[in-house]
């Protein structure tokens, strides 16, 4: 079982290994100076059956299709009446790319090509892209395009080496603390305190797939610079105290039956250096229980157990000794 799930969390982590079965297609619709933008999403995955579709007059990205299940979004309006009055475009360019199981159907594009991918979620004043490099079935994470709202023009890019090992989910890439996310860290979404929706982070692996836990990074507009900054923080399990300004993160460590050791990590925000830095790291070793008339038994670790979970693999849950 152990060897199965190293498997799965190789698979779900690699960022630009290729799922069988995916289609995306991009078109580009113009008339003079207007231009319309499509992105479709053909795979029965989390983002579901979607067309999400943006146009340089507005610079919002909106959601025109149902997703798969029969759940509607409330961007979910007619395509017809939404672009009723908008200028009638001609196609100017389409790119499509994907894999199937029958090799027969593989759509893909042979050399090398960087594309972007629209993405649905957006905060107060921005909206996002993921640039992907595809090549044959395989796709790879190279940045995220912020794009500014007002006007549509770009930003920044946001090239973060770190962000090549995180995983492209179609338009749902982007994550921020709308309540349609499934394990969105806990507390307040304000991750600056800012108090302005400027604010996501990305995921390491799909949301709770057979079990795996979603691993976390995280990003927010500096006001100083002008451009959003990654703020030092990824990982697991991760709430936010707004009163505080802290990040709390606990790595749980299941060891033997019904016991765990448990990593409690603090982090302040530093908001001249706009990014966490760690305050204290606590290791506690604890006993489970189904009873509830039984103790709980907690004490802290010795230097091998804290060593231990340290160590230990964080998107694998079946670690232990």
């Amino acid at each position: 079982m152990k060897t199965i799930k190293y498997i799965i969390v190789a698979i779900l982590c690699l960022s630009n290994f290729v799922f069988a079965n995916y289609f995306y297609r991009i078109e580009i619709r113009t008339n003079g100076k207007y231009k319309e933008e499509y992105y479709y999403n053909y795979n029965n995955d989390f983002a579901g059956n979607a067309t999400l579709y943006i146009n340089n007059i507005t610079n919002h990205p909106k959601l025109l299709t149902e997703n798969e299940d029969g759940t509607e979004s409330d961007d979910n309006l007619s395509a017809d009446k939404r672009l009723a009055s908008l200028p009638k475009t001609e196609l100017e360019s389409e790119l499509q790319f994907g894999c199937f199981s029958d090799s027969e159907l593989d759509i893909f594009e042979k050399k090398s090509k960087e594309i972007e991918f629209l993405q649905h979620k957006t905060t107060k004043d921005y909206y996002f892209k993921i640039v992907l490099s595809i090549k044959d079935c395989a796709y790879k994470m190279l940045g995220i395009n912020v794009y500014r709202k007002k006007d549509g023009s770009l930003l920044q890019t946001i090239n973060d080496a770190a962000i090549s090992d995180y995983e492209f989910m179609s338009i749902e890439t982007i994550k921020n603390g709308d309540s349609t996310v499934i394990h969105r860290p806990e507390g307040t979404d304000d991750y600056n305190f800012d108090g302005i929706d400027n604010d996501f982070f990305i995921s390491k692996t799909t949301d709770d797939v057979m079990g795996v836990p979603t691993f976390h990074r995280f990003y927010s507009f500096d006001k100083n610079k002008g451009k959003f900054v990654y703020l030092n923080l990824e990982g697991l399990d991760i709430s936010f105290d707004e009163k505080k300004q802290q990040a709390i993160q606990k790595k749980i460590c299941p060891i033997k039956e019904d016991n765990d050791i448990v990593i409690t990590k603090t982090f302040q925000f530093d908001t001249k250096k706009h990014s966490y830095t760690l305050l204290n790291s606590v290791c506690n070793y604890k006993r489970r229980s189904t009873n509830d008339s039984d103790k709980v038994f907690s004490r802290q670790c010795t230097q091998k157990e804290d060593n231990y979970c340290k160590n230990a693999d964080e998107l694998d849950d079946d670690f232990g000794f």
